[in-house]
């Protein structure tokens, strides 16, 4: 070995002991203390107890204060209804009475209780125009048992192959301020055509049939018994009416007939 090596092999020895020594120093002052303060070697130290919790008791709630009464409610005033209207019932109609409405105690061109009106334009010998020469009519009871509506019939018929245009009334008298309506039952006979047949009210009363408001219907035998009613009216100031009904055919056929039976005139009073 050389003496340099000797050198570093001491120097190295002396670095060793001085970190001997160094720890050793660290290692006794971390063993001296306070007395009581250490704890022997192996000797377990004693767990640590954990505190029992502190109460804290729960405030009590801040009193709630007294409200004042509510203020006193001066109650509302009930509302009165209204009164419920009550319909004013319409007045009952009625019939009227006539004269001779079932056509009693016929006789030729004789109808008692009642009157009667034609357009005649034509007699036996005059120049002859089929669809406007009118005949005089004719008024009987109807003889044909078939033809008959209700006991004694009131028929209308002319001139074979003639036509007729006719008319029969009566005036009634009726409240003023009615209203009223004029129905009667018919029936007809026609060879080849059929027959023109009106019912009508004059609501004023006059004379004949020129004021009528009518309903017409057009029928033959096929067409059987039938009811023809008129218009409603409101009777006029005059306190009266004039019930009407008419007949024409509407050819001149070999035969033409027309049948009225029970008339009847109706009326609702005038209201209050």
């Amino acid at each position: 070995m050389t003496r340099k090596q000797k050198l570093v092999v001491l120097v190295l020895a002396v670095l060793d002991i001085a970190v001997i020594v160094l720890l050793g120093s660290i290692v006794f002052r971390s063993m001296s203390g306070a007395p009581g303060m250490a704890t022997p070697i192996g000797e377990a130290r004693a767990p640590t107890r954990t505190p029992i919790p502190t109460w804290t008791p729960t405030p009590r709630p801040t009193a709630t204060p007294t409200l004042p009464p509510p203020p006193t409610r001066t109650p509302r005033p009930t509302r009165t209804p209204f009164p419920t209207a009550t319909a004013t019932p319409y007045p009952t109609p009625g019939p009227v009475p006539i004269v001779n409405p079932d056509f009693d105690l016929l006789m030729p061109n004789r109808i008692p209780g009642w009157q009667w009106g034609a357009d005649v334009n034509y007699t036996p010998g005059d120049p002859y125009d089929p669809q406007n020469s009118y005949a005089e009519p004719m008024f009987t009871a109807a003889d044909d048992p078939v033809r008959r509506i209700h006991g004694s019939t009131l028929k209308i018929e002319t001139i074979r192959w003639l036509k007729f245009r006719a008319w029969v009334w009566q005036t009634v008298t009726v409240t003023e301020g009615s209203t009223v309506y004029f129905r009667i039952k018919a029936d007809a006979f026609s060879s080849i055509d059929k027959l023109i047949l009106k019912a009508g009210v004059d609501p004023h009363g006059n004379e004949g049939c020129d004021g009528a408001r009518w309903t017409e219907v057009r029928i033959n035998q096929d067409d059987g018994i039938i009811t023809i009613t008129s218009p409603r009216v409101i009777v006029g100031k005059e306190g009266r009416v004039t019930i009407c009904f008419y007949a024409e055919p509407t050819y001149p056929d070999v035969n033409n007939a027309a049948f009225f039976d029970q008339a009847e005139l109706i009326a609702y009073p005038p209201k209050p």
